[in-house]
């Protein structure tokens, strides 16, 4: 990665003698201005692009990308199976920080809107890659115990370290309470909608001597198709909420997060975390470069990494826990990292926002157009998931919401969130493998 250059920025105090608690969760006083946030929600001027370029650039991550030449060597010359994959895995590590740099430095030129659609895309291109190498290949299993395991990650461990990390020396943690209802109720309502097709084919009905009660794979394959285009519509929906007919809302928990900031830091003696300087390390034309080399080398990573994987599950040498938790974890690690660290900083809202963001992004966007893209090239990709991984991300998300709904937290709710996903790593490592190239649909057709 370039050197990191820099333009000085004068922050400016915001007044925040209009702040209540009286309910658990900041409230905003009523201002001509509360609809002019001082740092718009995205680029060089959020604090997620300004840890990320931090981290991004640090030498021992830009040194990883050694390992991408290496992955790709030992893949073509057919070398080991786990060195394969983590060759191709840690190699991931510095590209995610590339691509993810390289589009928050995109945001200024394409506006809001084309830069929520291009984190929602290559902001992903993990997960992306990953569930189109594989469903390609008909290994719809691979795909399924990624989207899982990405919002397990996000949902259980990156938000439970960021209340964990940022809330040991402190009472509570407040972030805004409307907002992340909102945001953690819509992650609710897709869960439920990703574990349907499971549902109907584990719960069928309960007239079981007629053949009509039994789920056909077309069945389970027109509800997941069905689904699919419901969660694209709803995408749209919410971005029309958040950048247009509602953008007031996110302004607001915006300038709510700063003026809690400002307050904590006086408290805490730990003086203006704001930065006074913004790292610039792409001019729009060197994003784009940068962003494509990154993709097409993540890509090249990901087709020898599925490939290892495939080949010791087809063995009988594996379990899914390497898809489920060594990928997310590891291939986000510096993503996850940064949100952690702007938590800590104080920028709890932002974190929060930015967790279920990602969760959101996946969901409704990821999934949905690898569902249809693979119909569209007559694979057969479903929704239906593997009942453990459905069970898990349904009560991932139950918790997940559960924990944020008071607008508040503590370090004890960050530890209980880590806990839990080390619990459900653990039974996913016991958990016996499903072979890559399994369909759950084609086991419910009917008798002839």
């Amino acid at each position: 990665m370039p050197a990191v250059r820099h333009r000085h920025h004068h922050s400016t105090s915001e007044d925040s003698s209009g702040m209540s608690r009286g309910s658990g969760s900041p409230t905003p006083a009523p201002s001509d201005h509360a609809f002019a946030p001082a740092e718009p929600p995205f680029g060089r001027g959020h604090p997620f692009h300004m840890a990320i370029v931090k981290s991004g650039n640090h030498p021992y991550l830009r040194a990883l990308i050694v390992f991408a030449p290496l992955g790709w060597l030992a893949g073509i010359l057919g070398g080991p199976t786990q060195l394969v994959f983590w060759f191709n895995l840690i190699a991931m590590v510095p590209l995610m920080a590339l691509i993810t740099i390289a589009i928050a430095e995109l945001s200024a030129t394409l506006g809001p809107f084309l830069h929520e659609l291009l984190k929602a895309t290559l902001g992903n291109s993990l997960e992306l890659m990953v569930g189109f190498v594989a469903s390609q290949r008909g290994q719809g299993r691979i795909f399924h115990s990624m989207i899982v395991g990405s919002i397990l990650c996000y949902s259980l461990l990156v938000l439970g370290g960021c209340f964990l990390i940022s809330g040991y020396d402190r009472e509570h943690l407040y972030f805004d309470r409307n907002l992340t209802s909102i945001m953690s109720s819509l992650m609710i309502m897709v869960c439920i909608a990703l574990v349907l097709p499971g549902i109907m084919v584990t719960f069928p009905s309960l007239d079981t001597l007629s053949l009509d009660a039994v789920v056909t794979s077309h069945e389970v394959r027109m509800v997941s198709y069905g689904i699919a285009i419901i969660l694209l519509i709803l995408l749209a929906i919410f971005l029309l909420f958040q950048l247009k007919t509602h953008a007031a809302i996110f302004h607001v928990a915006e300038r709510t997060g700063r003026a809690q900031l400002e307050e904590s830091d006086t408290e805490s003696h730990r003086g203006d975390v704001l930065p006074e300087e913004r790292p610039v390390v792409f001019t729009p034309k060197t994003a784009c470069l940068a962003l494509a080399g990154g993709v097409s080398c993540l890509a090249l990573c990901t087709v020898y990494l599925i490939d290892s994987v495939s080949a010791a599950l087809e063995r009988g040498t594996g379990t899914s826990f390497p898809i489920l938790v060594w990928v997310p974890v590891v291939g986000n690690l510096t993503k996850s990292f940064t949100i952690v660290v702007i938590s800590r900083q104080g920028h709890v809202e932002a974190a929060v926002r930015t967790i279920l963001n990602s969760v959101l992004r996946l969901t409704l966007l990821v999934v949905p157009v690898l569902v249809l893209t693979g119909w569209s090239l007559g694979q057969s990709v479903t929704l239906q998931l593997d009942n453990f991984e459905a069970t898990m991300l349904f009560l991932a998300a139950m918790v997940t919401n559960h924990v944020i709904h008071e607008g508040r937290t503590n370090y004890f709710d960050g530890l209980m969130l880590c806990g839990t996903y080390v619990i459900a790593g653990v039974a996913f490592y016991v958990c016996p493998g499903i072979s890559p190239n399994t369909d759950m649909a084609t086991v419910v057709d009917p008798l002839p």
